[in-house]
C-alpha cells in the first residue's frame, strides 16, 4: 500500500473518532463552540473520502484524450473540499446565535487534551509524508487540518473562560461568540483553498526555486546545451517539464534527435525530480 494511500486511510480514521467524541461531548453538555468544532472535524474526514477517490483517480495512466495523465484531478478534488468547507461554515453561523451558559466539567478538558494530541500526531504525519512524496491532497489535507486544530485550542480557551462566567456576565457569551469565530475561519480557509487550487486546475507554473534548480542542474551534465529555458508545470503530485534549449550547431540531426530521447528517458527516472512528461523545444545559432 502506498505511503499516501496509508496516510489518508489513518487521517480518516482519526478524523472520524475526533469529530464523533466533539459532537456527542458537544450535543451533551449543549456547548454550542465544541458542536461546532465537531462538524469541523466532521467535513475532515468527508474531504478524506473525496481526496482518496481523487488520490485514486489522479494515479490513472494516461490515455489518448488525457496524454497528460490525471494529475490535476487532485486540485479537481480539493475544490470539492474547499466547497464542503464554505457550507459547513455558513451552516456553523446559522446555529452559533444560541445562547447558553453552563461551566463545562473537567471531563470535556481531558477530552480536548487527548483530541489536540491526536491531531498534532496526525498533522506532522501528513506534513512530512506530503512533503516527502509532494502530493497535494495531503498538503491540502495539512492546511485543512491546521485550521481544526486551531478551532480545537479556541475551544479550550472558550472552556476556562466560562469557568468565570457566574461572576462576570458578559462573558457566558464567550460560547456563541467561539461558534461564531469557528465559522469564520473555516469559511476562511475554504475560499483559500478554493482559490488557489482554482488557479492550479486552469494551469498554473512552479515558482519554488528549489525545484527548478534541481532540474537545472541535472540537464548541466548534457554538455551540448548552451542554454536552457526551464518551466515546470503542476500537475498535481508531478510536473509536466517544458523546456527549452539551445544546443551546439555542430549536431547533427540525428545526434540532437539523441539527445531529446536521452534526456527525456533520463529525466523521468530520476525520481527526485517529479517530471513525468517533457516537451522539448531545440534552437540552434
Amino acid at each position: 500500500m502506498k505511503k499516501e494511500l496509508k496516510v489518508l486511510i489513518y487521517s480518516m480514521i482519526n478524523n472520524l473518532v475526533i469529530s464523533i467524541t466533539k459532537v456527542v461531548c458537544g450535543f451533551i453538555y449543549g456547548m454550542s463552540s465544541l458542536f461546532a468544532d465537531g462538524l469541523h472535524s466532521f467535513s475532515d474526514f468527508i474531504t478524506d473520502i473525496i481526496c482518496l477517490a481523487g488520490s485514486h483517480i489522479s494515479k490513472k495512466k494516461p490515455t489518448k484524450e488525457h496524454p497528460f495523465g490525471f494529475g490535476k484531478v487532485e486540485y479537481l478534488t480539493n475544490l470539492f473540499v474547499g466547497i464542503i468547507l464554505f457550507l459547513l461554515g455558513i451552516f456553523i453561523l446559522i446555529n452559533s446565535f444560541e445562547e447558553k451558559t453552563f461551566t463545562p466539567p473537567l471531563e470535556i478538558f481531558i477530552m480536548l487534551s487527548i483530541v489536540l494530541i491526536l491531531k498534532f500526531i496526525c498533522i506532522y504525519i501528513m506534513h512530512e509524508v506530503g512533503k516527502d512524496i509532494n502530493s497535494q491532497l495531503l498538503i491540502t489535507q495539512v492546511e485543512e487540518s491546521k485550521s481544526d486544530l486551531i478551532s480545537t485550542i479556541g475551544v479550550i480557551i472558550i472552556s476556562i473562560i466560562l469557568q468565570f462566567s457566574n461572576k462576570l456576565e458578559i462573558l457566558k457569551y464567550s460560547d456563541m461568540i467561539g461558534s461564531i469565530l469557528i465559522g469564520l475561519y473555516v469559511i476562511v480557509s475554504s475560499i483559500k483553498i478554493i482559490y488557489h487550487n482554482s488557479l492550479a486546475l486552469i494551469g498554473e507554473t512552479e515558482i519554488d526555486k528549489d525545484a527548478i534548480n534541481k532540474v537545472d542542474k541535472f540537464l548541466s551534465k548534457y554538455k551540448d546545451i548552451r542554454k536552457k529555458e526551464i518551466t515546470l508545470i503542476k500537475y498535481g503530485s508531478y510536473y509536466r517539464l517544458q523546456l527549452i534549449v539551445e544546443l551546439n550547431p555542430k549536431l547533427t540531426l540525428r545526434k540532437v534527435i539523441n539527445l531529446e530521447n536521452k534526456i527525456k528517458r533520463e529525466i523521468t527516472r530520476h525520481y527526485s525530480l517529479k517530471v513525468k512528461y517533457i516537451t522539448i523545444y531545440v534552437t540552434r545559432n
